[in-house]
């Protein structure tokens, strides 16, 4: 069944059989290369192997996998599960910083952007292995800054052989998620914008509880005019709260491409924590005050629009609600938990003056029916009686020229899964 993106470079902007999370990424030369760590649909956080992903600086809607770039089996100390990477480009080589389940931390090379990494190290301080998750490198000034830690972050320069620290520079608690600190979860990523350092990272912070107890699904950010701080965090620059109904974390970064900002995050599906697919939106950054406005999710990833007729899939929405979430099933990627009231939203749809004719592709469970609405009104609703086979079922709508909302909810008996939903269509009519 064709359930892949209509219109390349939409949310989420890799195919959808490819679960990647935890996405860091980086320029190098033309291309932006995204590193991240590697779900497995139906499984737990991450994989035993990377992925890295690239696409021209010019046209980011054309993503390149790269294949498989490193794999537990190249980590001499152990077989754990391949946690979340950033890689650095230093001296003509490039570095691939990556942390195993275990706690354990390494970096290997190579002499590509997108590997394969080899000459696996573990990171060390004063002899000793260091412990923790989430590495992030940042050069500055000749100077290499890394920072790892979940909960409360440390920091530290390493030596150019990439895998020691240097004692005298190691600093814990740049930000926490202690009373009075700044929410910090896991999943720091330090960058530097205009003259300050800004560190994204995975928050629990709330305004009820300024120390912690919100999930981390917010990306949050702190500034400083120094690398080790102090910091002060100063908002939110995008939260995937709404995307699956058990949504549990969030990890990305962002990065200046083609003279535009971008956050690159995740998106958890299948009613789990997991299943994380990669996302993006364009940014404003004030550059001279490391100012982030902070972003809503959308379906429109590197698309400046969302043209109605490229809603083709349930995949690509921006939302979902009343227990409603995508899966993988039957070859496809349907929406499910579809009782009555639920459903998802893409957000801004652009429309012409006219009529459209709306193609819905779903296995009914029960006898209900889909309603179709823009800006919150039914613009259109196709009743369905129970069948154990797929059924494309269709409608008719007039929509008025501009951007709204587009949306698809379910109607029925109470507290039953009323359908599957599988493919969407969306045509002007004559």
């Amino acid at each position: 069944m064709n359930n892949e993106n209509n219109i390349k470079g939409l949310n989420p902007f890799l195919p959808f059989g490819i679960y990647t999370a935890d996405g860091e990424p980086k320029v190098f030369g033309n291309r932006v290369y995204l590193y991240g760590s590697n779900d497995l649909f139906d499984g737990g956080y991450c994989s035993k192997e990377y992925h890295v992903y690239s696409a021209p600086v010019d046209d980011l809607t054309d993503w390149t996998d790269h294949g498989i770039s490193f794999t537990t089996d190249a980590v001499p100390w152990s077989d754990a599960v391949l946690y979340a990477p950033d890689a650095l480009l230093y001296n003509g080589v490039y570095y691939l910083f990556f942390c195993l389940s275990d706690g354990t931390e390494g970096v290997a090379e190579s002499d590509r952007p997108e590997g394969p990494f080899v000459n696996a190290r573990r990171i060390t301080l004063d002899g000793q292995p260091i412990t923790g998750i989430d590495p992030s490198v940042l050069e500055d000034n000749g100077k290499i800054y890394y920072t790892w830690g979940q909960f409360n972050l440390n920091m530290g320069e390493l030596n150019e052989d990439m895998c020691t620290l240097k004692s005298e520079t190691v600093r814990t608690g740049l930000i926490t998620n202690e009373a009075g600190g700044e929410g910090f979860h896991e999943g720091s990523s330090l960058r530097k914008v205009g003259n300050k350092f800004c560190l994204i990272y995975a928050s629990e912070y709330s305004a009820d509880y300024p120390n912690n107890g919100a999930r981390p699904t917010k990306l949050d950010y702190a500034v400083s005019d120094n690398p080790y701080g102090p910091y002060e965090r100063r908002g939110t620059v995008i939260d995937n709260d709404g995307c699956d109904p058990e949504t549990w974390n969030n990890h990305g970064s962002i990065i200046k491409i083609n003279g535009e900002w971008f956050v690159f995050y995740h998106a958890s599906s299948n009613s789990s924590a997991y299943s994380r697919r990669a996302r993006a939106e364009c940014i404003r950054v004030d550059e001279g005050n490391c100012v982030i406005t902070e972003a809503s999710p959308t379906s429109n990833g590197f698309q400046k629009t969302l043209p109605a007729e490229s809603i083709a899939s349930p995949v690509n929405a921006r939302r979902f609600y009343g227990g409603a979430y995508v899966t993988e099933k039957d070859g496809g990627f349907p929406a499910v938990g579809l009782k009555s009231g639920a459903g998802f939203s893409f957000g801004k749809a652009v429309y012409t003056q006219g009529d459209y004719k709306l193609t819905v592709t779903c296995r009914p469970l029960e006898n209900g029916s889909l309603r179709f609405l823009i800006d919150g009104k039914t613009a259109a609703e196709i009743p369905f009686l129970k069948s154990d086979s797929l059924c494309e079922l269709s409608a008719r709508f007039t929509a008025h020229v501009g951007a709204h909302t587009t949306e698809f909810a379910v109607s029925g008996a109470p507290d039953s899964d009323l359908a599957e939903i599988y493919l969407l269509k969306i045509e002007k009519t004559e």
